[in-house]
């Protein structure tokens, strides 16, 4: 009963379940998919790319290190290879000394037939000899493994060099695609950051455009109702006034026949029943909305000519709701 007297006093309350609204609600929705649908796609893309490119600056990093390694491990091979040869080349020093001394010291071969022919076999000449001999031979030895050991020393320094310029180099290669990896992300990071404010603002002039389409529903709905007001009223109007007019005819209709019937009752008394009751409540109500109730009633009283019961339903219609029990009193008494 609460909702029905509601609907009665507002019956131009705005219905949000309206078509039209509902219709700028699908649209503004259907817009916002698209542009989330837009943009989710650039962003895969974006993604995409960006990760590539970080896969491909790690593959860079990845073959540069493969290839200065070879580089290193081959450098560092032939170091070998050249070390190796040296110990070659010191051993056979070493074995060709000896086989030198043993074939000039040996008093059974070339130098003994030579000392014995020229009479110095056995003399102070030959032990002499003997010495020098074994001290060239020492000293080709001491010099062979001299110059061995610093050719060994030098190999493993450059191998070690070599190493250490391998790892500064693959550290430098890691750095490089450490460095090209990090200016690749931060590029994605601008990049999809910048998408996502265009989205931003594609979805809020979005939602700006069709908040603009609601409130233009809105304002005609309103516009509709506010006609709807004025029409109401101008038919309430125009009834209002139709019904002045009725009630007016009805009153000099009314005044017409209540002088016939006058002139006729002073000479043969009460007027015969008809149905110009219904013309004097209307002429009763007519005054009561004029002058009020009591006027109503004290007029149908003034008319010597009406029956009592055409006075009783004269005063009921005046009243609107039937006779009161003080108006009845008034009418009996």
């Amino acid at each position: 009963m609460a909702e029905e007297l509601k609907e009665t006093e507002n019956p131009y309350k705005i219905d949000y379940t309206d078509s039209r609204f509902t219709d700028v609600e699908a649209a503004k929705d259907a817009a916002l998919k698209e542009v989330t649908d837009t943009y989710s796609g650039m962003l895969g893309q974006t993604d995409s790319f960006y990760k590539d490119q970080m896969e491909a600056a790690k593959q860079w990093e990845e073959k540069q290190s493969a290839l200065q390694q070879e580089q290193t491990d081959f450098t560092i091979e032939q170091l070998e290879q050249q070390k190796e040869q040296a110990r070659k080349d010191y051993t056979k020093e070493q074995s060709g000394a000896y086989t030198d001394w043993q074939k000039q010291s040996n008093q059974y071969g070339v130098n003994a037939e030579q000392q014995a022919a020229m009479g110095m076999q056995n003399t102070g000449f030959s032990e002499s000899s003997q010495v020098g001999m074994y001290n060239t031979y020492q000293s080709r030895v001491a010099a062979a493994r001299e110059s061995y050991s610093r050719a060994v020393l030098n190999y493993d320094n450059a191998m070690k060099d070599a190493r250490l310029q391998n790892n500064s180099a693959l550290a430098q290669i890691a750095y490089n695609s450490l460095q090209q990896q990090l200016e690749l992300a931060l590029q994605g990071f601008q990049y999809r950051n910048q998408l996502l404010l265009q989205q931003a603002d594609k979805k809020l002039d979005v939602e700006n455009m069709y908040w603009g389409r609601y409130q233009d529903v809105l304002s005609q709905i309103n516009t509709e109702h506010a006609l709807a007001e004025q029409i109401r009223q101008f038919n309430e109007q125009l009834a209002e006034q139709q019904r002045q007019f009725n009630y007016k005819h009805k009153l000099g209709e009314f005044a017409r026949k209540s002088s016939g019937r006058s002139s006729r009752s002073s000479s043969s008394g009460p007027p015969p029943q008809t149905d110009d009751t219904v013309t004097l409540t209307d002429y009763a109500a007519g005054v009561a909305q004029e002058q009020g109730v009591e006027a109503a009633v004290d007029w149908v009283n003034g008319q010597p000519y009406l029956t009592q019961p055409e006075q009783n339903a004269a005063i009921a219609n005046a009243m609107g709701v039937g006779m009161t029990d003080y108006y009845k009193n008034r009418v009996v008494g």
